[in-house]
């Protein structure tokens, strides 16, 4: 199986990239050899690729940024999603979608299930959302895999954030992130 992943050079992306390499034929792009705000180098690059599965693991992920870059992050993490899926749609692949639980508005006490009505409240929160219904709506046989608190061994963390927060503090309050590693395990199927 060939597999290609987009956003290689990040936490999600690396971990991937390490896992996979050992057992398919993977090839990854980071931000650097792909941007996802250009539509006519995703063509380019990822339309004339040969694969069976793309996982995305890029996106713009900065919160803050994305309240002030509005476009940027709609471009990113919306229309790089759909122009993907279609491509995908078209080479008969499949597309592997990460994105955020940012879609909800943190209000619910209980864990949350696809079935939850998506609330978010951020542009990162909208424009993840738009991504996601992007790549549902191209026909083809796409997933999308909302996670949280990412964390891995190739970049500082939240993680990191709270083992320091340990040691400042008596007391740290925190939701537990997902690893990447644990990620980099759900084996695609084709």
């Amino acid at each position: 199986m060939k597999i290609l992943i987009t956003g290689a050079g990040g936490r999600l992306g690396a971990a991937l990239m390490r896992e996979y390499q050992r057992k398919f034929e993977v090839t990854g792009f980071n931000h650097a050899q792909l941007d996802l705000s250009n539509p006519d180098q995703i063509r380019e690059r990822i339309g004339t690729a040969s694969f069976d599965v793309l996982i995305n693991a890029a996106a713009f992920t900065s919160v803050d940024l994305c309240e002030t870059q509005r476009n940027q992050a709609f471009q990113i993490n919306a229309e790089a999603p759909r122009l993907l899926a279609e491509i995908c749609r078209d080479k008969d692949a499949k597309l592997i979608h990460f994105s955020t639980d940012y879609v909800f508005d943190g209000k619910k006490r209980a864990p949350y299930t696809e079935e939850d009505e998506a609330n978010p409240i951020s542009v990162y929160g909208e424009s993840k959302l738009a991504g996601e219904k992007n790549v549902l709506a191209a026909e083809g046989p796409h997933l999308v895999v909302r996670v949280s608190w990412v964390f891995g061994p190739d970049r500082p963390s939240f993680i990191d954030g709270l083992i320091k927060g340990a040691q400042e503090n008596d007391q740290v309050d925190a939701i537990w992130p997902v690893g990447a590693r644990l990620l980099s395990e759900v084996r695609p199927a084709h």
